[in-house]
């Protein structure tokens, strides 16, 4: 029982570092989906590109399927908090966030400031769900 408990701690201790972790400075990321590949240089504009076409490309009842809550619980509240409304080391209080849904999948997608990027790290529909589901953390 120790050594499952030391186990998990190691996990979620890991799992801190990559979701508060910084990024990288890349110049240049590829994205892939079933019908499109698109290249962003990093600018603003072509990450919400990027984004309109991983939504429009995501299946959309792979996306419903998706259990965004318990995404987010184990993928960003660590920093944002359960409701969203917890900014540790500079993540932003999403419930009160005015993000668009491109720019909201942008960020998870890319990551921003101190926020690793899930590009790779976690599917497109899952990225799209969870960008979705923030909305419900501003009721």
């Amino acid at each position: 029982m120790k050594v499952l408990h030391s186990i998990m701690t190691i996990v979620v201790v890991g799992f801190t570092i990559v979701a508060c972790g910084t990024q990288s400075d890349k110049k240049s990321t590829r994205v892939e989906s079933s019908e499109i590949e698109i290249e962003a240089i990093g600018q603003p504009d072509e990450q919400i590109r990027v984004a309109k076409s991983l939504i429009a490309s995501s299946d959309a009842s792979k996306v419903k399927a998706v259990n965004a809550k318990k995404m987010f619980k184990n993928y960003c509240a660590v920093c944002h908090g359960r409701k969203g409304n917890m900014g540790i080391n500079g993540a932003e209080k999403l419930s009160k966030s005015s993000a668009s849904l491109e720019q909201r999948v942008a960020q998870i997608y890319f990551g921003k400031g101190t926020m690793a990027p899930f590009k790779g790290i976690i599917k497109n529909e899952e990225i799209v769900a969870i960008a979705k589901y923030l909305d419900e953390l501003k009721k």
